[in-house]
């Protein structure tokens, strides 16, 4: 009797495996993730947000690493802990880049905005048509998404996301918070700006591509974060716009930015930055710059691994 509870205990413990590994196989070729790429992606969960970790190549636990925090975009949301895995976490993934460049990706998911609800920097919405009427046409155009999805619950997670670093990677691992970066696309693009305006100094850079920076926020908060931004000029997803309008107020405010605008290009922006060494006239790639402050490298993760938080301040 107690053998066939025990061949009925594993079979179920087998069968739960496998359906389980099933269900993952299926969401990564629904999300387009390589098997190497979701197995060198460890899973884990903290205080109900999934993410996946990637260590730095050849790991060596005496040594300071620096992390990228890696924001997906619509297309990641969910909880299957495997679409957002997709866009440049791929590329990340790569062998010659890993050794180029060790660090720790973490790979949060959401299914919201990004977004810190416990920050005093969290959006609020000035409807007064003569506030409105100040915004640019783009994101006029879009108020009624903007106020249902400000409106709407959940708020987001990035604090918990941010709990995680401070929490438990950080004394998990060796991880040099000078050297804390952010990255993402479309909505991950925004959830970039949106982290470090809340967060300005918690951030070494950032990247954000196809992404904007809301007209009702303060500029001057992020103005000394070093951010490299991308957008596709032909982008009808997220108007070039969003990009155009925060590159413009950086230069009014002497600001640490520089923009990519790649011509031709529509809402994949982040496939070309995510591999871009130097800039392309001919193709119409040409990179501006706010002011003379943002480092000049042209090879894009040469550029972020330079920038330390510790530095900032002599540069202003």
């Amino acid at each position: 009797m107690l053998h066939r509870i025990t061949v009925v205990i594993i079979a179920s413990f087998l069968f739960a495996s496998s359906s389980s590994e099933a269900q993952i196989r299926k969401n990564r070729k629904k999300a387009a993730v390589s098997e190497r790429t979701l197995t060198l992606y460890e899973p884990g969960e903290f205080n109900g947000v999934k993410y996946r970790l990637m260590k730095p190549i050849d790991f060596d636990t005496t040594k300071t690493y620096p992390l990228i925090l890696s924001l997906h975009g619509a297309g990641g949301k969910g909880s299957d802990n495997v679409r957002n895995l997709r866009n440049w976490n791929e590329y990340l993934a790569d062998e010659a880049l890993r050794r180029k460049h060790p660090c720790f990706v973490l790979a949060p998911q959401s299914t919201a905005l990004w977004n810190d609800p416990t920050s005093p920097f969290v959006d609020a919405l000035d409807l007064r048509a003569e506030a409105i009427a100040s915004w640019p046409a783009a994101w006029r155009s879009r108020i009624d998404r903007y106020q249902q999805r400000l409106t709407a619950a959940p708020k987001g997670n990035l604090h918990t996301v941010l709990k995680l670093i401070d929490e438990k990677l950080s004394k998990q691992f060796l991880i040099d918070t000078n050297r804390i970066y952010c990255i993402g696309h479309s909505m991950g693009g925004l959830g970039t700006f949106t982290a470090v305006y809340q967060h300005p100094d918690r951030f070494a850079a950032a990247i954000p591509t196809a992404g904007g920076f809301p007209p009702w926020r303060d500029a001057s908060r992020i103005r000394d974060v070093p951010i490299w931004t991308f957008h596709g000029a032909a982008d009808t997803v997220v108007p070039t716009d969003f990009t155009r309008y925060v590159f413009d107020k950086m230069k009014e405010l002497n600001g640490n930015m520089k923009y990519t605008e790649l011509r031709g290009v529509a809402h994949g922006a982040n496939a070309i930055a995510c591999k871009y060494s130097s800039d392309n006239a001919e193709e119409g790639y040409i990179t501006k710059y706010a002011s003379g402050r943002p480092d000049k490298t042209s090879d894009i993760w040469d550029w972020l691994f330079k920038q330390n938080l510790s530095h900032r301040s002599r540069k202003r």
